[in-house]
């Protein structure tokens, strides 16, 4: 059975899509590994690369070779398929576990989840499924569960010199040194070891005489439109917490374009700068659908499965008009099935490759298109919906700089006003639509 809309981790074959996918798929043969459609596959050739024959395939997956495949469905492949770890030799794994997450798992092995996606070949939107194994990067020191690491430990519960939550870059010494208490004082009130791991979001206990021990920092950031403090820690890769404290902050503290904030020690302060510069090489030539409208800064905002939310929704009225943003390419279109949370969706590449834009939860597609149709900047391409796991009518709407991974779409798009309040944009042929009732 192909099953749309799914996608695997782990896997050497795997090219992660990038449209919201599902997590709970299993295959149902013992040892049968799992495999992401992408753009361009075919059943010859996925199974010429997983060292198998065509009908092997077509048999897990109780298909025939007229089947159409589409990016992001999920196969099943044969026990004998030959996919392996594709880590670096001599690099550390990690097992997923029931409930982890990118961010998660580089927090507690204290790296930044850039790194851990870039060693995994994968985007933040990259669905886990528990039993995958990844690469972890060079520096990663992570508690793995049964591996029997000690994880530190308050004895007796008290905490005579208070208690400190361990941000990335956290070490015992590190830490005893800006307490100024001995590492032994330490770690005899923690009952732990010089070997014991530490990772962010630890509670450890502070021995008598201890000072609160300031965070160390990674540097500072400028904050710019649409910016929240654990959108600026997912993209960092280091904990909302960790950021709060160094800044003395709430969750509820307002962020402004301009304010200055401290970062902590491991933060990705790289991915902050290549975030922000995308974002001011993506020019938009029209709006992604007709208004009213209404959206909100909901950039990497957990979802279900692990996921990170990674666009911007744009709520309008059923039926409302979805735009062409520049002039373009449709490369790929997704059709509503069952289990597939894009429902109908688009793809359009830019003209020029400066961007390519995801379209998703679509009513319908506009007649006459279809994938490599050439579109003009305001062109309509389909209508506002609720198809695929949208649990209201609106638009999905994503943006990745040159085709890579995507950027937060909110500070580009409210810039602009969200979607066209205007008269609708005039159509090839020099035609104007009437406004939706």
């Amino acid at each position: 059975m192909i099953v749309p809309g799914a996608l695997i981790a782990a896997a050497a074959l795997a090219v992660p899509p990038a449209d919201p996918v599902a997590a709970d798929f299993t295959c149902g043969t013992a040892g049968a590994l799992r495999y992401g459609v992408v753009a361009g596959d075919s059943w010859f050739d996925i199974a010429n690369r997983a060292g198998i024959s065509a009908d092997s395939l077509l048999e897990a997956n109780d298909a025939d070779l007229d089947d159409a495949l589409h990016p992001g469905d999920v196969l099943c492949l044969p026990p004998e398929a030959a996919i392996g770890s594709t880590c670096a030799p001599g690099a550390g794994t990690y097992t997923v576990r029931s409930g982890d997450g990118w961010f998660a798992i580089a927090g507690r092995a204290g790296v930044t989840a850039r790194s851990l996606l870039d060693v995994n070949g994968a985007g933040a939107e990259r669905v886990l499924f528990t039993g995958d194994e990844l690469c972890l990067p060079a520096g990663a020191s992570i508690r793995l569960g049964d591996a029997g690491s000690a994880t530190p430990t308050d004895s007796g519960g008290s905490a005579p010199g208070g208690r400190y939550s361990v941000v990335s870059g956290d070490s015992w010494s590190g830490i005893a040194s800006r307490s100024g208490v001995s590492m032994r004082a330490l770690l005899a009130a923690n009952g732990a070891t010089a070997e014991t791991l530490l990772a962010p979001g630890d509670e450890i206990a502070l021995p008598a005489g201890a000072r609160p021990p300031a965070a160390p920092a990674a540097g500072n950031y400028t904050v710019v439109a649409g910016d929240s403090w654990f959108g600026i820690a997912a993209v960092a890769g280091v904990t909302g917490r960790a950021l709060l404290a160094l800044n003395d902050a709430r969750s509820s503290t307002p962020l402004h374009p301009g304010d200055v904030i401290v970062l902590p020690a491991g933060a990705d302060t790289a991915a902050l700068r290549e975030r922000e510069e995308g974002s001011r090489t993506v020019t938009l030539q029209a709006l992604p659908t007709q208004g009213p409208c209404w959206y909100g800064d909901t950039w990497l905002d957990a979802r279900a499965g692990g996921r990170r939310h990674i666009g911007v929704d744009l709520f309008t009225k059923r039926g409302e008009y979805v735009y062409a943003v520049v002039d373009g390419t449709l490369t790929s279109r997704s059709w509503d099935q069952p289990d597939r949370s894009a429902g109908n969706a688009w793809w359009l590449r830019a003209a020029d490759g400066s961007a390519t834009f995801f379209y998703a939860h679509l009513q319908d597609f506009a007649p006459g298109l279809e994938e490599g149709s050439r579109v003009r900047a305001g062109q309509i391409i389909g209508w506002v919906g609720d198809t695929g796991n949208a649990s209201a009518v609106h638009l999905h709407f994503e943006v990745r700089p040159r085709g890579g991974d995507p950027i937060n779409p909110y500070p580009i798009i409210d810039a602009l006003g969200g979607c066209n309040r205007d008269t609708p944009y005039t159509q090839p042929g020099g035609w104007v639509p009437e406004p939706i009732d």
